[in-house]
């Protein structure tokens, strides 16, 4: 009898040590693909932003431009943090 409830104390053990490693490696692989789309989209927008024309930087307040490039990279980071929070709710439910 007491190596039974031993045994069970192992295997939940181990299954809780599976599901954080498991969740670890997600962490690590959802991190790699999220830095690698913010960064994709801001090199995008500074290729674009080198593309326009003189007269739109003339016309432009830079500073405000380059605000308004770093807020829509934080929003797209905190995007896909929204997305792996729900994906994570899916999967415990």
């Amino acid at each position: 009898m007491i190596f039974f409830f031993f045994s069970l104390s192992i295997l939940d053990g181990a299954a809780r040590s599976g599901a954080s490693l498991f969740n670890e490696f997600k962490n690590a692989l959802f991190s790699r693909v999220s830095q690698n789309a913010v960064r994709t989209v801001a090199r995008n927008v500074f290729f674009h932003l080198h593309s326009l024309d003189l007269s739109f930087h003339l016309n432009k307040n830079t500073g405000s431009l380059s605000r308004a490039i770093d807020r829509g990279t934080k929003f797209f980071f905190y995007f896909l943090m929204i997305i792996q929070r729900k994906e994570k709710k899916n999967f415990l439910k």
